[in-house]
């Protein structure tokens, strides 16, 4: 259910960070005036770790780490799959044990939380009917990150709906259900403070379950005009107009909006209800702990879930360990299109693999040399690994395990 977070990691000695081999920090440069930037960031697998310099205000060194921890759980690739406690719990530990972070150092500054589902109908078709959240209007959004979707903003926190089966087709992603993402975006703390929820290890004990009302709440507070119901009612005009709706004094939309929830209460397959039915299930689906998590499991190439077989859109490179699902299935390198795939919707993972595996020889080239000297330093990568791996072990020594 958790997706995006962003927390300032405290207790910690950005030394620590600075040394570790899986990140490369980098400094940015003003090429006008020559001035340093006010922070160095490093990336791994879609987070972004940032160490800022000292102030007068903070004389310290201030660490913040922000992204998603379920495309963190996919190498930084994607979303769209289901992402439950047991994952969640797999990439904290996964944090710990590549970074030295400690739930109870990471405090939350932004916290976004939802499900997804696959709907009753067309994506498309459920959110061109969503009018409103409370009173206040969907707004269509584009990103290249996330896509379409439609949002409200309210004072402390947003509520998004998604297209995702849409938006990671057209990344090259194989998807043959209809995915809807319902989120909650939590942008000011006081919500969760009062619940005593402070840091990732507050939001755990707190437990994930104990959002469901909430998206359910929130989906409640949804209007929506449902064409297959109201079609043939004499409210087919104004029910299916936003601005009908933002013209009512309050009195008035309290009345139509009553008066819509009369009409769709008496069809129970009307959309709200079948989703907020799949919304509830869901949540049940991944809070359930199914399988106890083993503390000596080895994860010695990525986050591997052990609570459900292996999901086909999880297959990683062997060298990088970035998610290369949006390449051919037999591939097991991060080549062409999945080089091109991350500097499309992800820059960041992009300039990590760029700045690890392009020699300087070829920084000023164009961008297309750029991706095949990267893609030929990763077919190195892995043809000298394999011929140190035969030196190390020849053809009729024994051994323990089987190397391949």
């Amino acid at each position: 259910m958790i997706d995006f977070v962003k927390y300032e990691l405290i207790n910690t000695r950005p030394e620590i960070l600075e040394c570790n081999s899986l990140l490369d920090f980098h400094n940015k440069v003003n090429l006008s005036t020559g001035e340093m930037g006010t922070y160095i960031n490093a990336f791994y697998k879609g987070l972004e770790f940032r160490i800022y310099d000292a102030t007068i205000k903070t004389p310290y060194r201030r660490i913040t780490v922000e992204g998603s921890l379920h495309k963190y759980w996919n190498s930084g690739a994607h979303n769209f799959n289901d992402f439950g406690i047991m994952q969640v719990v797999e990439v904290v530990n996964d944090l710990k044990r590549c970074f030295n972070i400690f739930q109870e150092n990471c405090v939350l500054k932004c916290l976004e939380i939802g499900v997804n589902i696959e709907p009753p109908y067309k994506t498309k078709t459920i959110l061109n009917q969503c009018l409103l959240h409370k009173t206040d209007r969907f707004k269509w959004v584009y990103t290249n990150d996330e896509g379409n979707y439609i949002q409200t903003k309210h004072q402390r926190h947003f509520i998004k709906i998604y297209d995702k089966k849409t938006h990671y087709k057209n990344k090259g992603f194989t998807i043959d259900n209809e995915i809807l993402r319902i989120e909650k975006k939590y942008t000011k703390m006081k919500y969760l403070n009062d619940k005593g929820i402070y840091t990732l290890k507050d939001l755990l004990n707190y437990g994930l379950h104990n959002f469901q009302p909430e998206l359910l709440k929130d989906w409640e507070n949804v209007l929506i005009y449902d064409k297959s119901i109201l079609e043939k009612t004499k409210y087919k005009d104004r029910y299916s107009n936003v601005v009908f709706w933002q013209e009512l004094k309050r009195d008035n939309f309290k009345y139509h909006r009553n008066n819509l929830n009369k009409i769709l209460s008496k069809h129970p397959e009307n959309i709200k209800n079948q989703i907020a039915i799949l919304i509830k299930n869901k949540c049940e689906f991944l809070n359930t702990k199914t399988t106890q998590i083993n503390p000596l499991h080895i994860r010695l190439i990525r986050v591997v879930s052990t609570s459900q077989k292996q999901d086909e859109n999880r297959r990683l490179c062997v060298v990088t360990k970035l998610n290369i699902s949006m390449q051919k299935e037999d591939s097991i390198l991060l080549s062409h299109t999945g080089l091109r795939y991350y500097f499309k919707t992800d820059k960041k993972i992009f300039n990590e693999v760029k700045n690890k595996y392009l020699s300087g020889n070829w920084i000023d080239s164009e961008h297309e040399t750029q991706i095949k000297e990267i893609a030929h330093n990763i077919r190195n990568t892995n043809s000298n690994q394999t011929i140190r791996q035969r030196k190390l072990y020849t053809k009729n020594q024994m051994r323990l395990f089987n190397i391949n």
